[in-house]
């Protein structure tokens, strides 16, 4: 009779692979996916729009028929990513067909706000805030975030 501690169960290789070195491939897909949900969410969500600022640029080198994203457009908005407050939450990225990047906040119906880099040393926004209630203007690229950006990203939020 087999004790509990003695029982042998089968080894099944539900994703066929078979030998050690076959294993690599599930062990970096287990590891990737380990180093994934390490990080806080905040860190996580910013590290994805950051990747998607990088990949939206090497993309824009590839393709000849848009205006490529400059470097310096794509170091602008990487910038600004970094210095969000992680009290606010990660904006979705948008590439303009000028090659402009832009990073957009969505609230409910007729609520967003979105903040426009072109590599020239400002912020462009736009927000809307329900009917009619609108705001637009122009931002110098400082080492902070202008207040002006951070109060009306709340304000599409709240």
């Amino acid at each position: 009779m087999s004790t509990p501690a003695t029982l042998r169960y089968p080894i099944v290789d539900l994703l066929g692979y078979t030998g050690v070195s076959s294993q690599f491939p599930v062990l970096k897909i287990i590891q990737d996916t380990s180093e994934h949900f390490e990080l806080p969410a905040t860190r996580q969500k910013r590290k994805e729009a950051i990747d998607s600022v990088m990949d939206a640029f090497l993309r824009s080198q590839r393709v000849a028929t848009d205006v490529p994203i400059s470097e310096s457009t794509s170091k602008e908005a990487i910038d600004f990513l970094r210095r969000l407050p992680s009290s606010l939450p990660i904006p979705e990225v948008v590439v303009e067909p000028d090659g402009d990047l832009g990073l957009e906040w969505f609230g409910s119906n007729y609520y967003s706000f979105v903040v426009g880099f072109s590599g020239k040393g400002t912020i462009s926004y736009s927000g809307l805030f329900g009917r009619g209630r609108k705001t637009y203007g122009t931002e110098f690229v400082s080492e902070g975030i202008p207040s002006s950006i951070v109060e009306n990203i709340r304000r599409v939020l709240g």
